[in-house]
């Protein structure tokens, strides 16, 4: 009955482990009682002390060497119980892993806009275990929600890039390419661009200024802006293209944008225009001279209308 509760093993160990407390302990008392009888009394507690530090010596090796094999088991047996926990709790520790990363770099917070993932959205809650976010469409579609919510694993915060994106109510760059299908006067073209965002910014010029300084000096590096900036690039057919870089408040650049390029767009359709009223208008009197020299070629002369 004893060995259906209690291995054999462990029931021998229990065995040897009594009896070397027990041997240990007659010998330590026969010890004493032997050097008691000296007449020192500091000599004495020496002694003793000595006896009781070797007989512990012997039963913590005794024991050690007695239970080896199964504090070896029981380790062995840990180790795996722990390596099934983590496999197991995988996720959620990395979950919480990105909630201490989220809190100890001052990733976001409520409120701002991100992109995680591929995924684009204002966020409104933030736990240990998951991000939940507003959608949001992309940022040339506008600026307003979706009206549906995505909930994130805080795991993705250690998987891949956090986009923390400037606020509606904030200014910052935006960039925009303008692609020309018909050839164009590339310098003209770039100062219809300039005098077009000149325009359309002018109102709000003072006031980005003051902005740009503030981030950069908060930043700590150099931000694009308050100037316009135009670019000149080629697409991958040959076309010319124009990159425009313009300072707003972000939840504006899509109106100046359309703005701008309307304008550019207008202007360039004026200009061509002319120019093809001007060739219009050379042909004419090109074809008008020639007509002219082509009778007054044909005309017979004087000395042979007299013969």
């Amino acid at each position: 009955m004893q060995d259906f509760f209690i291995p054999s093993g462990v029931a021998s160990n229990l065995k040897w482990s009594l009896g070397l407390f027990a041997c240990c302990l007659l010998v330590r008392f026969a010890a004493e009682w032997l050097f008691a009888s000296g007449a020192d009394p500091i000599l004495m507690r020496r002694r003793r002390f000595t006896v009781r530090a070797l007989t512990n010596a012997v039963i913590a090796i005794g024991l050690l060497g007695i239970w080896l094999a199964e504090i070896q088991n029981a380790l062995f047996s840990l180790t795996a119980v722990l390596v099934a926990l983590v496999v197991a709790t995988k996720e959620l520790i990395m979950c919480v892993a990105g909630s201490i990363l989220r809190f100890g770099g001052h990733l976001f917070k409520v409120g701002d806009r991100i992109e995680l993932n591929g995924i684009h959205g204002e966020v409104v809650d933030h736990g240990l275990f998951s991000t939940t976010i507003m959608e949001l469409p992309p940022t040339h579609a506008g600026f307003c929600g979706t009206g549906r919510t995505v909930m994130l694993p805080n795991s993705v915060l250690l998987s891949g890039p956090v986009k923390v994106e400037a606020q509606p109510r904030h200014y910052a760059p935006h960039r925009f390419l303008l692609t020309m299908e018909r050839e164009v006067a590339v310098g003209q073209t770039m100062a219809l661009i300039e005098a077009a965002a000149r325009e359309t910014l002018d109102a709000d010029r003072e006031l980005a200024a003051r902005f740009h300084q503030f981030a950069r000096r908060k930043a700590g590096a150099e931000i694009a802006g308050p100037e316009t900036q135009v670019l000149v690039l080629t697409s991958e057919i040959g076309k010319i293209q124009f990159q425009v870089t313009i300072y707003c408040l972000v939840q504006d650049a899509s109106h100046f944008q359309n703005a701008i390029s309307c304008r550019v767009f207008d202007g360039l359709d004026t200009v061509l225009r002319k120019a093809s009223e001007a060739d219009r208008a050379g042909g004419s009197q090109v074809w008008a001279e020639l007509q002219n020299r082509l009778k007054s070629a044909a005309a017979p002369t004087g000395k042979q209308k007299a013969a």
